[in-house]
């Protein structure tokens, strides 16, 4: 089939020679693995050419922080304590969900940051903004109760300044007390996960059906 010529050039070029033509070098490296299969078709560009930068990736890489997080804690919670305690990779596995969890605040602060200074809260789309910081303000309490559950000393040191802090009467009548193990185990792997999730998905889906803001 014959192909005419002025239609040609208007096609976009992705080959790796116009992408260092466009981006760099650096960059044309990096994005390569975005062209080859089977990975193309999940990286397939759909976001505006303003949504091109490295500072609109920070909520994806958030969102990734926070799949790991819940494949290394399916993991913990089924081999428990004693593995994760006594084990070396049970102990690494711990180690890197520890450090995860500290990208997933780093990256959701710089998400937020973002988000604030090209003026995509305004709007309709404030209702995202509100449910981006509530999922950031219930992080914080997942947080505190996966130290509680380490089970190391720096998990009786919080335990002892939160129940002198916060978990007093009548807080919640003392149902959630750094003392119960199960509970504060629950409350992190099951309860919080779960709702976390539900407002994640709720957060991506408006990002899809309202589209990303233009910037200020």
């Amino acid at each position: 089939m014959l192909v005419d010529n002025d239609e040609a050039q208007d096609e976009p070029a992705n080959g790796f020679q116009d992408r260092v033509a466009e981006h760099g070098r650096t960059r044309a490296v990096l994005e390569t693995f975005a062209y080859l299969p089977p990975w193309g078709a999940l990286f397939k560009k759909s976001a505006p050419f303003y949504a091109e930068s490295y500072w609109y990736c920070m909520g994806g890489i958030t969102f990734l922080m926070f799949i790991y997080l819940t494949i290394t804690g399916v993991m913990l919670a089924w081999l428990g304590p004693f593995w994760w305690l006594t084990n070396s990779v049970g102990q690494v596995i711990k180690a890197t969900h520890y450090w995860s969890a500290q990208a997933f605040f780093f990256f959701l602060v710089l998400h937020l940051i973002r988000v604030w200074a090209t003026g995509a809260y305004r709007g309709r789309r404030w209702l995202n903004w509100a449910i981006g910081t509530v999922v950031m303000l219930i992080g914080l309490g997942q947080n505190l109760f996966g130290i509680l559950a380490r089970g190391d000393w720096e998990s009786q040191f919080v335990s002892m300044h939160s129940d002198n802090m916060l978990f007093v009467e009548p807080f919640f009548f003392r149902l959630v007390s750094p003392a119960n193990f199960t509970t504060d185990f629950a409350l992190h792997v099951v309860v919080i996960p779960v709702i976390m999730f539900a407002l994640i998905f709720a957060h991506v889906t408006l990002v899809r059906v309202q589209g990303i803001a233009r910037p200020l």
